[in-house]
């Protein structure tokens, strides 16, 4: 690997920020909370590469949600890459800002220190002054076969060579989110590849002398993708005509989601309910930066109905919400040796409350709730 005209190159490496995202799941105003705090997450990511001197960002995939994005997103996007001159952005559109009828990317307005990937196949960006050469490719639709890399080799490896795009390593070979193997990776020989499309971060991961990574969503969108969010600060050293490469995990979000487990087996009033969580929220140090689903299990008696919906502001939190996994088996001796309908709709139900599935044990143990409730005449909100 030749020396390079600067010693040090910083890049950093992002993807699925999704500008823009509705967030469905959300009430309305939560929703246009959450596309602001989203905006600001990028706006200090990019104050961070101003400030540090990043030399190269790389953006591997859904950079903003084209079905939803917005000109003001755009003026956003545009506005902060203007003010950061010195600092080169490749970009690598995925399934959500895929390039093809993309006018954010194909209108011109974007700074010339932009580099957008337009092709399906593998293309490349050489920036001399760094002695790096970035690889990537674009989705043009929804959809990518994948293998871009094939056979193929870095063209030159006396230069630091970069692969960023959006994929799925490893991944099915239908599954449609350009699916590369590690053999693909490991053959290319790039010093790191940059993946996006999965929200979750991974390890680094060392394969030769290559690392690659997931970076991870910028900011953390939903529970089934736990914790913060964040970006992968890449520095690239020479030193003696030695290459290393090292690398380490970034957060700009302001928001985590966590899912908790608390088990109430024998509880029977909310207010005890509520105890067990404060205090876990307390134990944990959760706080107004924080989604909390808390899963509640164990066996409780029949008759107790847990609230469908808490007060997060009661708990200091961003959101809360709490889902009912717990079974009416609490003190039911009664019902086994119980010879009216009652005793009956127990036994009827009682081998699919104890099987394996858990979607057909809650709702059979639902079905046993109702059924009880009605012959009790009680009213019941579940």
């Amino acid at each position: 690997m030749s020396n390079a005209s600067k010693n040090i190159v910083k890049l950093l490496h992002v993807s699925d920020i999704h500008l823009d995202s509705p967030y469905l799941d959300l009430p309305p105003e939560k929703s246009e909370e959450r596309r602001r705090e989203l905006r600001a997450a990028f706006i200090r990511m990019m104050q961070y590469v101003r400030d540090r001197g990043v030399n190269i960002v790389l953006i591997c995939g859904d950079l903003f949600d084209i079905d939803y994005a917005t000109n003001n997103t755009a003026e956003i996007i545009i506005r902060e890459i203007k003010n950061s001159p010195d600092t080169k952005f490749v970009i690598a559109p995925g399934s959500s800002d895929r390039y093809t009828d993309n006018p954010i990317y194909t209108s011109g307005r974007m700074p010339s220190n932009v580099y957008i990937f337009s092709d399906d196949s593998l293309g490349r960006f050489d920036f001399d002054e760094y002695n790096v050469t970035v690889y990537g490719w674009a989705f043009l639709g929804k959809t990518h076969g994948g293998h871009v890399l094939g056979s193929r080799r870095a063209d030159d490896n006396t230069r630091v060579n970069i692969v960023a795009g959006y994929c799925d390593l490893d991944g099915a070979e239908d599954s449609g989110r350009c699916p590369i193997s590690p053999a693909e990776i490991q053959n290319f020989g790039a010093d790191y590849y940059a993946f996006g499309s999965r929200h979750s971060a991974s390890e680094f991961v060392r394969v030769g002398d290559s690392i690659y990574s997931y970076c991870g969503a910028l900011e953390s969108c939903s529970f089934s993708d736990p914790g913060m969010g964040g970006a992968n600060l890449v520095a690239v050293e020479y030193a003696d005509e030695e290459l290393s490469v090292d690398v380490k995990r970034l957060s700009f979000g302001h928001l985590k989601h966590v899912t908790e487990v608390i088990d109430i087996t024998g509880v029977s009033a909310v207010n005890e309910v509520v105890s067990r969580i404060s205090r876990m929220i307390s134990e944990k140090g959760y706080g107004i930066d924080t989604a909390l689903r808390v899963d509640v299990v164990g066996n409780i008696i029949p008759s107790f109905i847990l609230p469908k919906t808490f007060d997060c502001e009661s708990f200091g939190l961003y959101h809360f919400e709490l889902r009912d996994k717990t079974l009416p088996l609490y003190g039911t001796d009664n019902l086994k040796k119980d010879m009216t309908v009652k005793g009956e709709l127990y036994r009827h139900l009682l081998p699919a409350i104890l099987g394996k599935d858990e979607e057909t044990r809650l709702i059979a143990a639902k079905a046993l709730r109702i059924g009880l409730a009605a012959l009790e005449n009680r009213e019941i909100n579940i």
